[in-house]
C-alpha cells in the first residue's frame, strides 16, 4: 500500500470513501469494514510451524495511489450545457434521482450502456449498497442516490470481471465520478479494462454524505420513525434541509446542520459540490419549479442527454438561476482554500524530516498568505504576511 495513501488521506481523515482504490488494488488487499478509510488485511504464509507476514505492498505498482481522488485531484471539466430538466413519461418529476434514472433507461434501450454501477439503498434494511444494474428493471427498481455513504467504485471488479459488462454508467456524488474520472485518465495498462468499460459518469450535487448509522441514531432513535416507514431520503443545499420521505406520502425535513455530526469525515476536504469531473451532473441547486438542474461537461455527456431526450424521457427548459450556482461555487472555493491549509500543515509536517520540502513549504506559504514583506513597528524590524496579522 502507498505510504502517501496513508498518511496523507487516512491519516488526515481525507478519504472521499469512493472505493477506487479498493478496486484497483493489484494485491486484493484493501477492503472495507464501514470505516472512514480502507482496512489493509495482512497475509501469512505458513511453512511447517513458521508463519511469516506477506509484505505484498512492498512491491507494488501503487495503483491505489494513482487513482486515489484525494492525492492528485483534476482540473475540473469546462461546462457544455446547462439546463432544468424533468422526465417526461407519464409521471413528470424534477427529483434528480428520477430524472438519472430516466437518463440510465434511456441510455440502456438504445444500446449505450449496458450496466450501471451506482449508489442504492436496499428498501427493508436502509441499509446503503453499490448496487450493480444490467437491465432496464434493475434501473428502475433502484432507489438511487440516499446521501448515505457506500463505497460505489468498489463494484467496479464485479461488473467489468465477473459480469464482463462493457459499456458501463458509473453513478454517485461527485467523488466516485473523479475516482472513476481518475482511472480513465490513467497512463498504466493495468487499468486500462477499467477505462475501456466505463462509458459515462454522472455525478449528483453533495454538500457530504452520511455514515450509514445515521439512520440509527438519529432518524430512528432521536426522530422516532421506524426505519419501515421511510421511503428515501434527499439532501438539499438550497434549503439547508435533510427531507425523509415516508410511505404514507408526508415527509419530515430536519436542518443539515442537526446531521452533521454523522457526516463522512472526508466530506470536509471536498471542494466539488457540482460534480465537475463528471460527464453529467444533476442536483436541485438553480432549478425551475418542478425540474432538477442538469450540467453536462462532455460530448459523451451531451449524448446521453439527447438520447433521453429524442427517446421522450426527459424534457429540457432553457432556464437556470446562474446566481444560486455561484453560491455553490463559492461554497466551493472556500472549501479549496481550506483543503490548501490542509496541504500545507502535511507539507510542515514532512519538513521536519525531509529538507527537501522546505522549498515547497515557503511557496505554499505565499501562495496562501502572499509574499512576506518587511514592516516597521514601533521601530522594531518585522516580517509578516497577510497584511501583517
Amino acid at each position: 500500500m502507498s505510504t502517501r495513501l496513508r498518511q496523507e488521506v487516512w491519516a488526515t481523515d481525507r478519504c472521499s470513501g469512493c472505493g477506487v482504490c479498493v478496486a484497483a488494488c493489484s494485491k486484493g488487499v484493501l477492503y472495507w469494514s464501514n470505516e472512514q478509510h480502507p482496512r489493509l488485511e495482512l497475509r501469512e504464509k505458513v511453512l511447517g510451524l513458521s508463519r511469516t507476514v506477506l509484505r505484498a505492498c512492498e512491491v507494488c505498482e501503487k495503483y491505489c495511489e494513482l487513482s486515489c481522488p484525494r492525492l492528485a485531484g483534476l482540473a475540473p471539466l469546462e461546462l457544455l450545457s446547462l439546463s432544468s430538466a424533468r422526465t417526461s413519461s407519464v409521471l413528470r418529476s424534477g427529483i434528480p434521482n428520477d430524472v438519472i434514472r430516466s437518463l440510465l433507461v434511456a441510455a440502456y434501450s438504445t444500446g449505450l450502456i449496458d450496466g450501471v454501477v451506482m449508489q442504492d439503498m436496499d428498501p427493508w434494511s436502509l441499509k446503503p449498497i453499490a448496487k450493480i444494474a444490467s437491465s432496464v428493471d434493475e434501473i428502475v427498481s433502484g432507489l438511487g442516490m440516499q446521501y448515505l455513504w457506500t463505497p460505489v467504485l468498489s463494484a467496479l471488479n464485479e461488473a467489468i470481471y465477473e459480469r464482463g459488462l462493457t459499456n458501463l454508467a458509473v453513478v454517485g456524488p461527485p467523488c466516485v465520478a473523479e475516482g472513476a474520472r481518475k482511472l480513465m485518465v490513467a497512463e498504466t495498462e493495468r487499468l486500462k479494462p477499467y477505462q475501456d468499460a466505463i462509458r459515462v459518469t454522472i455525478a449528483t450535487f453533495c454538500t457530504g454524505v452520511f455514515m450509514p448509522h445515521m439512520v440509527d441514531d438519529f432518524i430512528e432513535r432521536g426522530l422516532g420513525i421506524g426505519r419501515h416507514e421511510i421511503q428515501g431520503l434527499t439532501s438539499s443545499a438550497a434549503d439547508g434541509s435533510l427531507t425523509i420521505l415516508l410511505w404514507d406520502g408526508s415527509q419530515r425535513q430536519v436542518p443539515l446542520t442537526q446531521v452533521e455530526p454523522f457526516t463522512r469525515h472526508g466530506c470536509a476536504s471536498c471542494d466539488d459540490y457540482l460534480g465537475e469531473t463528471s460527464d453529467i451532473a444533476v442536483g436541485t441547486v438553480g432549478a425551475s419549479s418542478g425540474y432538477a438542474t442538469l450540467i453536462t461537461r462532455t460530448r459523451t455527456g451531451e449524448a446521453v442527454v439527447q438520447n433521453a431526450v429524442r427517446s421522450g424521457l426527459v424534457e429540457l427548459l432553457d432556464q437556470v438561476d446562474r446566481a444560486a450556482l455561484d453560491e455553490a461555487q463559492a461554497e466551493k472555493d472556500r472549501r479549496s482554500r481550506a483543503q490548501a491549509f490542509d496541504e500545507f500543515q502535511i507539507l510542515m509536517l514532512e519538513g521536519l524530516s525531509d529538507p527537501k520540502a522546505q522549498g515547497q513549504i515557503r511557496q505554499q506559504f505565499v501562495n496562501l498568505y502572499g509574499k512576506p514583506h518587511k514592516q516597521k513597528a514601533d521601530g522594531r524590524q518585522q516580517y509578516v504576511g497577510c497584511g501583517g496579522c
